[in-house]
């Protein structure tokens, strides 16, 4: 049914400096400075298994909502983080966003009162447009929505108080930090340059790493700070996740620390335990330790309760040694490393064969992770390119569709549907899984039309790119000299449409390299040349998506 929808792209937005601000760098809590009096036994106990565990090598989860950082506290979190108590941050989609804005311009605000009435809340330009193009970018590199906010704050010196930032500091330390994502609950959702997709993709890739880290929660303990719903629901359901898989997660100590009494809440479900179903009581303190460990509900002002505990874990233990980030966990390589196996060995397989290509492994591994991002949750690879070119466009097209050197045979439950039709059974038998690849300029009566009617010249790739293409898509562009004037306008349009952009070019610096996203450039100039060693690669890149999707990797 084609409900109707409201286009974003009218959304008007305002500059940061126009709003009134809330958090300044001169209202962050120093984590060296005297925490304010609190007396709470429960809160030394908390402390104490902290130390146990970390002294045991079993890790700390830190789950927040957006209020610790409003609160001014990144900085005694920071500090937790430097020291290696905490081994794992998460916590919803505006904790980023304070977090971002701090590490952009020093502050942060949220015009709630005065801005709903005009429709004005929330529209921060800077923000909304500089956080999706992070988390869309570090998506074709398959990082998490965490990950890809610090590395994007590393890469640009815009980020001038990155420094106080905890996805920053996160991605420098190598500590994961996974961002819990509710579509249409932050202010980033508004802004026209949203792709739902991409955040969806990148939360959706943090909730597997957040689980990964509680599958390791045995004899460790989790912590959560003022996230009253995302917060206990995606524990509850990665604890479902790790003891659904075999892991042993049972002797835990979880902690939820709220601003309001238990007292206070209002739902009189049960007359022996009036706020049992108060979530984070169900979902961290009672539930997930109800095989062993204790669980414990502190209350007070995070100003408060955070520094207490921070002063008391630091003065017990000290300073946990941090691992520093490997490189390779940077490096497209890397990500084949520990993602693509199969696919790496057709890298090396590669390299073996034409160790001249070895400068420009890693812009192809980094397409391969690209192309196969955008395949594996729906995408099209369109390709462009003229003459031999699109001979080449052509023939990866035709190895993609259908096997190229292993049998791809039709899964079971396809094979099922095809038997219950007429010559189902021979026709299934005879059919390959294929990727979807298209080839762009094959249609004649496309391209005069085009010709004909267009004044500009070199646009046929463009308009057809424009018709079929969608955000999430992926566009390689073939040119010898990365110069092709209708390559390089059908890239324009791919990078408008929000798709990734890849090149395939020679070894010059040109339009179509600097357009793209990876840009693959082999070690030679004359035309011919160029051609052999793009057959080169491009048979490489097929040979692993293939093992990828349909060998020992199937896609995962």
């Amino acid at each position: 049914m084609p409900y109707r929808a409201l286009e974003l792209t009218g959304i008007r937005t305002y500059h940061l400096g126009e709003r009134r601000n809330l958090v300044t760098l001169a209202d962050l809590v120093d984590p060296d400075a005297p925490a304010p009096p609190f007396d709470n036994p429960d809160l030394d106990e908390v402390a104490e298994r902290i130390v146990a565990a970390r002294r045991a090598g079993r890790p700390v989860i830190w789950m927040m909502g957006a209020h610790v950082i409003k609160s001014g506290l990144s900085r005694v979190l920071i500090d937790l983080m430097k020291r290696g108590i905490v081994t794992h941050v998460a916590t919803n989609g505006a904790g980023t966003i304070h977090d971002f804005e701090l590490a952009l311009i020093g502050e942060t605000s949220e015009d709630v009162a005065t801005s709903i009435e005009d429709g004005t809340f929330g529209m921060a330009e800077e923000t909304g447009a500089l956080m999706n193009q992070a988390v869309q970018e570090g998506a074709r590199l398959g990082m998490g929505y965490g990950e890809s906010i610090g590395h994007f704050m590393a890469q640009d010196d815009r980020f001038r108080h990155r420094d106080i930032s905890v996805a920053y500091t996160a991605y420098r330390l190598g500590i994961p930090l996974t961002v819990h994502v509710a579509i249409g609950t932050d202010i980033i959702h508004q802004h026209p340059k949203c792709d739902f997709g991409a955040i969806g993709w990148a939360s959706g890739q943090d909730f597997k790493i957040y689980c990964a880290s509680v599958s390791e929660l045995e004899g460790g303990v989790f912590l959560n700070f003022g996230s009253a719903v995302i917060g206990p629901e995606v524990f509850l359901k990665a604890l479902s996740i790790a003891r659904n898989l075999g892991h042993t997660v049972a002797h835990i100590t979880t902690a939820n620390f709220d601003l309001i009494p238990l007292g206070d809440y209002r739902s009189k479900v049960s007359t022996d335990n009036p706020v049992y179903y108060y979530r984070p009581r169900k979902n961290i303190v009672n539930r997930p330790t109800s095989l062993g460990g204790k669980g414990f509900h502190i209350t007070g002002d995070h100003k408060v309760t955070i520094p207490n505990l921070h002063h008391r874990v630091v003065a017990a233990l000290g300073q946990v040694p941090v691992p520093s980030r490997r490189i390779e966990d940077q490096d497209p390589v890397g990500i084949l490393r520990r993602e693509f196996p199969a696919a790496l060995a057709q890298l090396d397989a590669l390299l073996n064969r034409a160790p001249s290509l070895r400068d420009v492994t890693p812009a192809l591994a980094q397409a391969f992770i690209l192309i196969a991002r955008s395949l594996k949750h729906g995408g099209i690879l369109f390709l462009g390119g003229n003459g031999g070119s699109m001979a080449d466009a052509l023939h990866i097209s035709g190895e993609l569709l259908k096997s190229y050197a292993r049998p791809r045979p039709l899964p079971p439950n396809i094979r099922q549907r095809f038997a219950t039709i007429p010559e189902g059974k021979f026709i299934a038998e005879h059919l390959e899984q294929g990727l979807r690849a298209i080839p762009l300029g094959i249609n004649p009566s496309l391209s005069s039309a085009v010709d004909n009617d267009n004044p500009q010249r070199a646009m046929g790739l463009a308009q057809e790119l424009y018709a079929l293409a969608r955000s999430g898509d992926v566009f390689l562009g073939i040119s010898t000299s990365g110069n092709a004037r209708n390559v390089c306008h059908a890239a324009w349009v791919a990078r408008t449409l929000n798709m990734s952009v890849i090149a395939l070019t020679g070894e010059r610096e040109s339009e179509l390299s600097r357009l793209a996203d990876v840009a693959i450039q082999v070690p030679a100039q004359r035309t011919d040349r160029v051609q052999e060693q793009h057959i080169l690669i491009y048979h490489a890149l097929c040979a692993m998506l293939e093992d990828h999707f349909f060998g020992t990797d199937k896609g995962r």
